[in-house]
């Protein structure tokens, strides 16, 4: 069998799906339970007991695994919350990689054991991706809100690295951490790993939007030495590799197209901030579930006349409906924020 490069699979495949109008990617929250309370968590609002007992079981996850598999998505990130907290994960991550999905695992580490590291290295995802926000346990703890984590997590990285997995390490930039950022660049590239910070704050699910409250001024993030490598929303990412939409349209993402996402109770939705309208995949199939769902957003255009629509500087702006809509509940009001970082004067 001849080999070839991961970059040119990539690329085929999506290029293919893309034409028959196949869904490449999902995000699948297996719950919103973590161990951490991270205080710019855009989720942590459903990280409480009563939001856990709604999750879906393991042979429903497995249900909804099965149609995944049967429209022919390929790339399968796991995800939550932590989606390690589950007691079932293993077993519905070897159900996964018996289906030949490329499995990503968003993970803080915090529940990363032994046993799960080398059941991994037997049967290693493609990567798992992990953030680490601070190297000091003062701090660290500061912003999980949770003590004892430091040691946890700083484990679960050890664990990872110990098992030789594909592993990544994002930092997330916020007013408690900035002044650190040096240290856990030189900590995270210490490991041999590449330093990948994120300036993107979002407002909380249920519209709490003290979270932003946390984002590091424009002018220090665009003073910082290397602005241009802090990481990217990954819709706008993927839609860059595919013919761009007209100016007019609402969303310049690769919304629906290439990637969906399913929350812990089995519902599917499009954008990971924009969740309604839903529908549950216990009862519809993934094709169903686009055919409704797309022509809600395709092609669609402004309503208002928002000073977004004809900003010519949206282009190389981070502002998207999605940040719009949990920050303001409208997906076309303008966020300040993101207009000084793109350089427009409000």
């Amino acid at each position: 069998m001849r080999e070839i490069p991961y970059k040119t699979f990539s690329l085929r495949t999506h290029k293919i799906n893309w034409r028959k109008e196949y869904p490449n990617v999902c995000q699948f929250e297996l719950t919103f339970r973590c161990g951490l309370h991270c205080k710019h968590c855009y989720t942590d609002c459903y990280n409480k007991p009563n939001y856990f007992k709604k999750d879906l079981d393991t042979e429903q996850v497995k249900h909804i695994l099965d149609k995944l598999y049967k429209s022919r998505v390929i790339w399968l990130c796991f995800t939550g919350g932590d989606p390690l907290a589950r007691r079932d994960f293993l077993d519905i991550y070897s159900y996964a990689k018996h289906k030949g999905f490329i499995i990503t695992i968003f993970t803080s580490g915090y529940f990363l054991t032994p046993g799960i590291a080398d059941y991994f290295k037997q049967r290693p995802p493609f990567v798992i991706e992990m953030t680490l926000n601070a190297v000091s346990k003062e701090l660290f703890e500061k912003i999980t809100q949770v003590k004892g984590s430091f040691i946890k997590v700083m484990r679960g990285i050890g664990l990872a690295l110990k098992s030789k997995l594909a592993l990544k390490i994002k930092t997330q930039i916020t007013k408690d951490n900035f002044k650190e950022l040096e240290r856990v660049r030189n900590f995270i590239e210490g490991l041999g790993l590449r330093f990948i910070p994120d300036f993107n704050i979002y407002a909380r699910l249920n519209g709490d939007s003290a979270t932003c409250n946390l984002r590091v001024s424009p002018e220090k993030i665009l003073a910082l030495k290397a602005p241009q490598k802090t990481q990217v929303n990954t819709c706008q990412s993927l839609s860059k590799k595919r013919k761009q939409t007209s100016k007019s349209n609402l969303f310049r993402c690769a919304i629906g197209r290439d990637n969906m996402h399913i929350d812990p109770y089995g519902n599917a939705f499009l954008c990971s901030l924009i969740r309604k309208p839903t529908l549950n995949l216990l009862k519809s199939g993934v094709e169903d579930a686009l055919d409704k769902l797309l022509p809600l957003v395709e092609n669609r255009g402004f309503t208002t006349d928002t000073r977004c629509k004809s900003c010519n500087l949206r282009k190389s702006c981070n502002w998207c409906p999605g940040k719009a809509y949990v920050e303001t509940g409208n997906l076309e009001t303008p966020i300040d924020y993101y207009c000084k970082l793109a350089g427009y004067t409000v």
